[in-house]
C-alpha cells in the first residue's frame, strides 16, 4: 500500500511535502525534481532551506475544518542551485486538533503564469494608448450597453470614461424615435456581415446635439450578441459648410469663386480624415489578428486559417499536418538573460520559421514559446516528417542575440487531417500532446500523435 501512495505521489504534476516541526518529513518526485534537490536529501532538512532570502515561509496556524486551506499564497521560492521562481503555496495541518502531527505543503510553479499575465497586462496597456491616440471615437457596445470607449469617444460626447461604461447607448440619441430607428438600421447591416456606414445626429451630456459620421461593423455576423465597434466622426462642420455652398449658388456671381475655394479645402480635409481613418482601422484589425511581439498570426487567425485549410482538402482529398512547436531550453535563456533577451530570441524564431515555410503555410505563435504550423497539401506522414526534421535542423542552428550566442532545440508533436480529427480544438490539442510526447521521448524530436482507441 505505502508503494502504492508513493507511486500516486510521484505522478502527481504538483510538488507536494509533509512536514513536521519545520522541517521536511517525505517529498514526492516533482517537488524533489522543481528544486533540484535529491529527495532523500532534502528529508530532515528545514523547510525554509526551499525559500528565497527575501521571502518567508508560513506554517497554518490553530483553525477549524471550514478553514481548509490555512494557507495560500504566492511568493518567491529557492532552488538548490540559487536560482528563484514564483510558487503558489497551500499548506494545511494534517490534525487541525493536533498541529504536532504536522503539516501537507503543495506547491505549484507558476512563474509562466505570472510571465504571461504581465505580458497580457501590458500588451493591453498598449492597445489603450494606441486608442487614446487615435483622432476618432471609437466604443465597444453589447446589447446596447457600452462596454470600452477610448479619450476621443469620452471627449467628443462629454462623458467620463468610467460613468458612460454599462449606461445604455440610448443616452447618446436626441429621440427614444431616433435611437430605435438606428437600431433597426443597424441589426439588419451588421447581421448580415456588412459595414454600417450612416450620418446621424446624436446627443452630448449637456443634451446639445451634432452631427456625426458613424461606422460599425460586428465583432460576429452571425451572433449579434457579441457586440459590435462604432467609429463615430463629428462632421458638423464638413455639413454646415455643405449648406453653406448650396446657398452660396443662389449669391451673387462675385462670390461662386470664393465657395468653390471653400469647398475645395473640406473636401481636402476630409479625404485626410477619411485617410487617417482608414489606416486606423487597418492597423486594428492587424492588432486584432496579430502576435504583438513577434507579429506572427495569433490563436484567433491560426484557428481561422485550419478551417480553411481543411475545407480545402476535404474537397481536394489531400491533407494537413499540424505541428504544435515548443523550444525546450527557452525558459533558462529567458530566466538567466532576461525577458528582452528572450523576446529577441523569440523574433528571430519566428522568423526562422516564416523563412522556412512555404506561402501556402501559417505559423503562429499561441503564448510563451509555443508555435503552431499549418501545412496544407501534406500528401503522407513521410512528408510531414520531412518537413519536421527541416524545422528542427533550421531551428537548431546558433542565434546571436545582443553579444550573446543562443542555441535552443525544439520539441515538435505532429496532427493530420483528417485522419487525427475533424475539428480544430482536437487537432491542435492532439499535436499539443504529441509534442509533449516528443519531451518525454527525451526532448529535440518529433513524434506523431498516436490514436491509443486503435490499438
Amino acid at each position: 500500500m505505502l508503494l502504492e501512495y508513493q507511486a500516486l505521489l510521484d505522478n502527481v504534476a504538483l510538488g507536494i511535502a509533509f512536514v513536521r516541526d519545520g522541517r521536511i518529513v517525505h517529498c514526492n518526485l516533482c517537488l524533489s525534481e522543481m528544486f533540484g534537490w535529491p529527495g532523500e536529501q532534502l528529508v530532515g532538512q528545514p523547510v525554509s532551506l526551499l525559500t528565497a532570502p527575501a521571502a518567508e515561509l508560513s506554517s497554518p496556524g490553530e483553525k477549524t475544518p471550514d478553514s481548509v486551506p490555512a494557507l495560500d499564497t504566492e511568493l518567491l521560492l529557492q532552488r538548490r542551485d540559487g536560482s528563484t521562481f514564483w510558487c503558489r503555496l497551500l499548506a494545511n495541518a494534517i490534525d487541525p486538533a493536533d498541529p504536532g502531527r504536522g503539516e501537507i505543503y503543495i506547491i505549484e510553479d507558476i512563474t509562466e503564469r505570472r510571465a504571461t499575465d504581465a505580458s497580457a497586462h501590458r500588451l493591453l496597456l498598449e492597445h489603450q494608448a494606441i486608442l487614446d491616440n487615435v483622432s476618432l471615437a471609437i466604443t465597444f457596445t453589447r446589447k446596447h450597453r457600452f462596454l470600452h470607449c477610448n479619450q476621443r469617444f469620452s471627449e467628443m460626447f462629454g462623458w467620463p470614461s468610467d460613468e458612460l461604461i454599462q449606461q445604455s447607448t440610448d443616452t447618446l440619441y436626441p429621440s427614444p424615435q431616433a435611437f430605435a430607428e438606428l437600431s433597426s438600421i443597424a441589426r439588419a447591416t451588421l447581421g448580415s456581415g456588412q459595414q454600417l456606414d450612416t450620418e446621424l445626429l446624436m446627443r452630448r451630456r449637456d443634451g446639445s446635439t451634432f452631427w456625426c459620421r458613424m461606422l460599425a461593423k460586428a465583432i460576429d455576423p452571425g451572433d449579434l450578441g457579441r457586440g459590435s465597434i462604432y467609429i463615430t466622426e463629428d462632421i458638423t462642420e464638413r455639413r454646415n459648410a455643405q449648406e453653406a455652398l448650396m446657398r452660396a449658388r443662389d449669391d451673387l456671381e462675385l462670390r461662386v469663386q470664393e465657395r468653390t475655394a471653400e469647398l475645395a479645402t473640406a473636401n481636402q480635409r476630409l479625404q485626410a480624415e477619411i485617410q487617417e481613418r482608414l489606416q486606423a482601422e487597418k492597423h486594428i484589425r492587424h492588432l486584432a489578428d496579430h502576435d504583438a511581439l513577434t507579429d506572427l498570426p495569433n490563436r484567433r487567425l491560426l484557428e481561422d486559417r485550419l478551417r480553411q485549410a481543411m475545407a480545402a482538402a476535404k474537397r481536394s482529398g489531400n491533407q494537413v499536418a499540424i505541428m504544435f512547436i515548443d523550444l525546450d531550453s527557452f525558459k533558462p535563456i529567458n530566466d538567466l538573460l532576461g525577458h528582452r533577451v528572450g523576446d529577441l530570441l523569440l523574433q528571430a524564431v519566428a522568423r526562422r520559421l516564416r523563412d522556412l515555410l512555404r506561402a501556402v503555410d501559417t505559423v503562429a505563435r499561441i503564448g510563451g514559446d509555443e508555435f503552431v504550423l499549418v501545412l496544407p497539401d501534406m500528401h503522407s506522414q513521410e512528408t510531414a516528417g520531412e518537413t519536421a526534421k527541416r524545422i528542427m535542423t533550421a531551428l537548431v542552428q546558433p542565434y546571436l542575440i545582443e553579444g550573446n550566442a543562443l542555441t535552443v532545440t525544439a520539441s515538435i508533436g505532429i496532427s493530420r487531417y483528417p485522419q487525427h480529427g475533424t475539428d480544430v480544438d482536437t487537432l491542435i490539442g492532439r499535436a499539443d500532446d504529441a509534442m509533449y510526447q516528443a519531451k518525454q521521448m527525451g526532448r529535440s524530436n518529433y513524434q506523431f500523435h498516436i490514436d491509443r482507441s486503435k490499438e
